[in-house]
This record gives C-alpha cells, structure tokens and sequence, in this order.
C-alpha cells in the first residue's frame, strides 16, 4: 500500500470535504477519492459516510485514524534520520513578502556558517506555511505575522520602520488610483485609511513587494515601503510623504516546540541570537 494513501485519508479526515483536501494536497477531487476508494479496498471495509454537503468517519475510519497518523510520522521521522546520516540538511519556508525581506539572507547565512549542509527553500501562503510546520515538512518557517499555534515558537527577526512614497507625481496629493497596496497586515492597512481615507481602494493590491515596486516603476503612483529598502531604490525618483510611525514590517521566525534537533537551535542561535520569542 502507498503510504501516501494514508496521508490522504488523514487529511479528508482533517477537512471533512474532498475538495478542500485535494486543494490541500495539490490534487485533483478525483485523485483523492480514487486514493481513499483504494484505501477502503485494501482494509475491507469503508472508512467514510458521504453525505450532501460533507462527510464523516465511519467507526472503522474512526479506529484506523490514529494508526494513520502514528504510520505517518514514523515515516517522517525515519527519511529524516536517513537524511541526517547523509549529511546536515534544513527545509526553509517563507511567506511570500517574509521571503523578499527576510529569505535570501537567511539562506546566505546559512551557507556562509554551515557550508556543508543541504538547503532548501520554498514560497508558500500562511496557511500552507503554518500546515507543513505542523506536518514536519518545513524546519524554519518565516512569516510577516506570528503563527497562531500553541505548538510554535515564534520569534521577531526583524522590523522595518515603513513610509509612505510617491513616484512619478510633482505634488503630494494621493489618489486611490495612484495607490499600489501592498499588504503589510491589517494594522498598517487601519493606519493608512485613517490618515488617508481615500486609499480603501487601490489600483493594485499584492503581498508583493517586488511585485509593488514593479507596479510603481512602469506607471507611477505611491506605495508604503519599508525605509531602509526605499532608500535603495537610487534609480528611482521616490518622494517620501510620511513616516508611519506606529507600525512596521516585521519578520518572524516560527519552529515547532516538540522538535528537539540539536543542530536546528545552532542554527537558529547562530543566525539570530537575541531575538524575543512572541506570545501567542
């Protein structure tokens, strides 16, 4: 039996829909329900109701649930021993604006001071992030807001004082089509809509920052910038307008409690001593 199919039972166990579990893992709705039809054969028995609008465990799917999981991370945890005996390795996850601010020069530093070690790096959303923190998959997960999870540390790495800029205008007047949104969380966003009302709606929104600066590049516009990046951007004729004051970009670091890999903490000693762990 592939073990995948277990994995894919523990996550249509998870979100009680098909669908969502297939978008999950990356799958088509009918791969998932050929891999649980498989699943039901194999044991004989069926492991789901279906109902209209959702779907329960059976008794039986109810009994193989625990044995599922405890197969799943015994694997885990086997091709990561086998993995270790082969040399150091660390699997790197990032939110799409922690990758642009915080990413490159992690992977640098981990070059630079372990250089015999196996990296890997990915972009993923919050909650992809925060679920393969969860599954193992990911050592170090970095991310522009702290995890909600009572199973995390997180740690803020970094924070940027922001500013709000303007490209390609003679005046300070802001207008909403001007405005390239960049989403630095919804603290920033209150902010900005109370010292600029007109900027609730915007030409563009992204979690981009390259994917802003690109915008403002071709066509003009303002943007809220981190300082210390914008004063970078030479070949632009940025303005700055404000300051923000009470809010910043901040990067965290996010690893799960339970694991307890000596050469992950060096790593993270290593990389950022003296950081505050967050409360969540």
């Amino acid at each position: 039996m592939d073990i995948r199919f277990l994995s894919t039972f523990i996550e249509v166990a998870n979100t009680r829909h098909f669908g969502k579990a297939a978008e999950n893992l990356f799958l088509t709705q009918s791969a998932v329900s050929a891999r649980i039809k498989l699943l039901e054969e194999y044991f004989q028995t069926t492991l789901f109701i279906r109902h209209r609008n959702s779907i329960q465990l059976t008794p039986a799917g109810e009994k193989l649930l625990p044995y599922a999981h405890q197969l799943s991370d015994t694997l885990k945890d086997a091709k990561r021993e086998l993995q270790l005996q082969s040399g150091e390795y660390i699997v790197c996850g990032a939110t799409q604006l922690a990758s642009e601010l915080q990413l490159s020069s992690t992977l640098s530093g981990i070059h630079e001071h372990f250089p015999d070690w196996s990296v890997k790096a990915e972009i993923l959303t919050l909650d992809n992030l925060s679920r393969q923190l969860h599954e193992r998959v990911i050592d170090l997960a970095f991310s522009s807001e702290p995890l909600k999870s009572e199973e995390v540390i997180s740690q803020q790495i970094s924070a940027e004082p922001l500013g709000l800029y303007i490209v390609g205008r003679s005046s300070d007047d802001i207008d909403a089509n001007d405005y390239v949104a960049i989403e630095w969380g919804g603290k920033t966003r209150d902010l900005i809509c109370q010292h600029w009302p007109q900027l609730r709606d915007a030409k563009l929104r992204t979690n981009s920052l390259r994917l802003g600066l690109n915008a403002i590049e071709e066509d003009g516009g303002c943007a809220v910038f981190p300082v210390r990046f914008a004063q970078k951007l030479t070949h632009l004729s940025l303005r700055q307008v404000s300051t923000l004051d009470d809010v910043q970009a901040c990067v965290y670091l996010n690893r799960l409690k339970s694991v307890k890999r000596h050469a992950l903490t060096t790593v993270v000693d290593t990389l950022f001593p003296s950081h505050k762990t967050i409360a969540v």
